[in-house]
């Protein structure tokens, strides 16, 4: 078969699966100073540098690494820096998408408390080729939280941004509220057998929704499985959800289709899976695909009912959204006993500030999707955008140094 990496943004949108892993190691031994110095005015960077003392390190005691200047980065990845552009807009969108919304409802002292010590920005991705996986964050010690990818950063691409930054922020913050706050035990028998935390990379988005998974990476293991429902709940669109859990109704099968013959009918173009090389000559004859399971009869040939529609039948035991919706309801009842969270507000918080609402308050469709509110104009016949606010934040330093 082919190999490849494989991407995941949306699980049930057209498209392959990223297939990233998170890490929780300790954190090593560090070369930098902890003493804080007057910045220097001279500096490019004085601007963001300006901005992260005054909206990270003093409120929070956080230092933002954008410079790799930190030797506990992992030196197994061939990693570059985080541009200054990138760097700013990773900066500010931390603080609006995450530190400004957990503030609000709880308190400073609750991030003061939890939040990590250390955000470290990294500019390119972390490859794991023994595996074909992807690292896209690491929570080490529940003191420091690594990004990588940075310099990939598209605002434009609301999509592309949950996955590989927001969704993470909230997954590796939910792993540090996880170490400090013991997670129900039972949840952790509610997949038992399930769990793979070998080959999960090799599964399909589909198949492991309807095992009761939001994410392949969640069916690694229950702390994974934890974390992975919290996140993708606060960061999922309710379009997005609600295809996520209906894919989870079914149950899905592998089969191998004959590029001549693919159906559309039957097969399920947005789960094909790499491509299978059939003789000498090296063309593709047949597809591996996933899609549900069909009813049939003894020849195979499918069975249709009475409106001649095709059945489908869910062979594997498990009510995958039935699971999913009984692990969030745990997640649900944690967050707000152990720390006052409503992570229904949480979510309504973090999706309010990334997508359009009207003045009812309903969040804006546009071609089928839910409107970006950072790119969009702040006000009727202006160009500025959410954005262009959010990064004059940083830029407003520059007069200073006049």
């Amino acid at each position: 078969m082919k190999k490849s990496i494989i991407f995941i943004f949306l699980s049930i949108l057209i498209g392959s699966s990223l297939f990233t892993a998170c890490s929780d190691d300790e954190l090593g031994p560090t070369i930098f100073d902890a003493t804080v110095r007057p910045l220097d005015r001279t500096q490019y960077s004085f601007p963001l540098d300006s901005f992260v003392e005054a909206n990270y390190r003093q409120p929070y005691n956080l230092r933002y690494i954008y410079r790799m200047e930190d030797i506990s980065a992992d030196m197994d990845y061939n990693l570059i820096p985080c541009t200054y552009q990138k760097s700013k807009e990773v900066a500010v969108l931390a603080k609006y998408l995450w530190f400004d919304i957990y503030a609000k409802l709880q308190t400073p002292e609750f991030l003061k408390m939890y939040a990590p010590r250390i955000l470290h920005i990294i500019g390119s991705p972390a490859y794991n080729p023994s595996s074909g996986t992807m690292t896209l964050g690491e929570a080490s010690g529940g003191k420091k939280i690594t990004f990588y990818r940075g310099n990939s950063i598209d605002v434009n691409n609301i999509d592309s941004l949950n996955e590989l930054f927001f969704k993470t922020m909230h997954h590796e913050f939910s792993h540090i509220l996880q170490q400090t706050k013991v997670t129900p035990t039972e949840f952790n028998t509610l997949s038992s057998g399930q769990y793979d935390s070998f080959a999960w990379q090799d599964r399909n988005d589909s198949l492991v929704l309807s095992l009761g998974f939001v994410t392949p990476y969640g069916s690694s293991q229950a702390t994974e499985d934890w974390v992975e429902v919290i996140a993708n709940y606060i960061v999922k669109d309710s379009i997005t959800w609600n295809g996520m859990l209906n894919t989870a109704t079914y149950g899905w099968e592998v089969v191998l289709v004959d590029v001549d013959k693919f159906d559309p009918e039957l097969e399920t173009r947005t789960f094909k899976n790499d491509v299978k090389e059939a003789g000498s000559n090296n063309k593709y004859a047949q597809y591996e695909v996933y899609r549900k399971t069909i009813v049939r009869d003894e020849n195979g040939d499918p069975i249709k009912d009475e409106n001649g529609k095709l059945q489908y039948i869910d062979e594997d035991g498990v009510d995958g959204k039935a699971l999913i919706l009984q692990k969030l309801d745990m997640a649900r009842n944690w967050m707000k006993t152990s720390f006052g969270l409503d992570l229904d507000q949480l979510r309504k918080e973090v999706q309010t500030r990334q997508y359009l609402t009207d003045e009812k308050g309903e969040f804006v469709l546009r071609d089928g999707k839910f409107v970006n509110r950072l790119v969009e104009p702040l006000h009727i016949g202006s160009s500025e955008t959410l954005m262009d606010s959010l990064l004059y934040q940083v830029d407003k330093f520059k007069e200073l140094q006049n």
